[in-house]
């Protein structure tokens, strides 16, 4: 076992990274409301931002440094906006899965505490975990977690086929172009497959394993994992559509409002699929899995922080690091807006999903920047097709961001 997971890198936290918020509630969602009908523009959105992360592998492997240090090299301006846009997603985006993870195991214990105070209870209980091991650790139980339900979501995907179209129910919507589809196709760009502010993530995890690997983790490798991780995002998004669409579309059910509901909601279309004797092992593997997405969003997000924090302090990068300092700051900061900020759990997710839609066009600029910097060999320089990629994917998303922005004031 051991030997198997030593084969994959980082691209397993970033796939538990993505495989909550964008994948169990907007993709399940999806299905539910629209059947197929929104299959293409969850394709579309995880192409589209195909080459902002591409280019945190090729810099990072390139020269051995995150993209932290590239943005300090861009501008201030670049490394403000990246500084801020991570400060935020300490506390956004962190909380929004935390409150997901909250809700699943409310729902499974039946436990009579609100979904923020048990999200509170988690963030203490996992800060402990990574202080105990940091990256190594959440690494390795990441990627148990992540193949473990990776292979659960298949199996209940096919089990699901057969559900498709029966009682008379169609698997295709007609679309209203109206405020609320734009509003949620909005939100489902924003964290579709995840964040673009990942690709930071991404390219500090493939340092950090990298250090632990030495030359073992090459270039040809950190690219090997990182398509595979990013290629499972998507195979997994399209299997909670499937699911959605098989179990819920024209069936009645609504999705509720509450996390706990949801998640009640969401267990229950395994069951309906695979039988109620899966139960027990849906609601384990779903726990862990967006558990492991808390795991790698407090084991990276703090790490960046320090270093982004760091450059524009004017520490060394030598200096001793700060990540325990953050990562206290990230639990008292979360905990003190779930308990107390916190109004309506759907509103707080859309919230944190379109903060991530707006900050993505600049983080693939800044990225396309970074990548075609003196800085970085020839070698690792993409070529004429990826950039083009990568522009018309700035244009489309900053369209998006700016409907989103249209529609908020209108």
């Amino acid at each position: 076992m051991n030997r198997l997971l030593s084969r994959f890198g980082p691209a397993l936290m970033m796939a538990a990274t993505a495989v909550g918020v964008s994948h169990l509630v907007y993709s399940t969602q999806a299905g539910a409301d629209y059947g197929f009908s929104l299959l293409w523009v969850i394709v579309l959105i995880v192409m589209l931002k195909y080459p902002a992360f591409r280019f945190a592998v090729d810099y990072a492997s390139a020269t051995e440094r995150s993209l932290v240090t590239a943005y300090s090299k861009i501008s201030k301006i670049a490394l403000a906006w990246l500084a801020v846009g991570f400060f935020v997603d300490m506390f956004i985006a962190t909380g929004a899965v935390s409150l997901v993870t909250a809700g699943l195991i409310i729902s499974v214990f039946k436990i009579p505490l609100s979904g923020p105070q048990v999200a509170v209870g988690l963030m203490v209980i996992s800060a402990l975990v990574l202080l105990n091991g940091q990256y190594g650790k959440a690494e390795k139980i990441v990627k148990i977690l992540v193949i473990v339900f990776s292979v659960l979501v298949v199996a209940a995907t096919l089990f699901s086929l057969p559900l498709l179209g029966t009682d008379d129910r169609g698997v295709m919507a007609t679309l209203t172009p109206d405020r609320s589809l734009a509003i949620f196709i909005i939100a489902m760009a924003g964290w579709m497959p995840m964040p673009t502010n990942g690709a930071i993530l991404y390219s500090k995890w493939v340092c950090e394993r990298r250090k632990i690997d030495r030359d073992q983790f090459d270039y040809s490798r950190a690219l090997g994992d990182f398509r595979l991780g990013y290629g499972l995002t998507l195979v997994l998004a399209l299997c909670f559509v499937l699911m959605g669409t098989a179990v819920l579309f024209e069936s009645g059910r609504q999705v509720p409002e509450t996390a706990a509901g949801f998640a009640t909601e969401l267990f229950g279309i395994f069951t309906t699929v695979i039988g109620s004797w899966s139960y027990p092992l849906i609601a384990s593997a779903g726990i862990a899995v967006i558990w492991s997405t808390q795991i790698a969003l407090m084991d990276g997000v703090p790490r960046v922080t320090d270093r982004l924090f760091g450059i524009i302090a004017g520490r060394p990068a030598d200096a001793p690091s700060r990540y325990k300092l953050f990562l206290a700051a990230q639990v008292v900061g979360v905990s003190i807006m779930l308990l107390f900020l916190m109004s309506n759990f759907r509103t707080f997710i859309f919230f944190a999903t379109s903060m991530g839609l707006i900050a993505g066009p600049a983080i693939a600029y800044y990225n396309y920047r970074a990548i075609t910097s003196s800085d970085v060999p020839a070698e690792f320089r993409p070529g004429k097709a990826l950039v083009t990629w990568n522009w018309i994917g700035i244009f489309i998303l900053s369209s998006i961001a700016v409907a989103f922005l249209w529609i908020s004031i209108s």
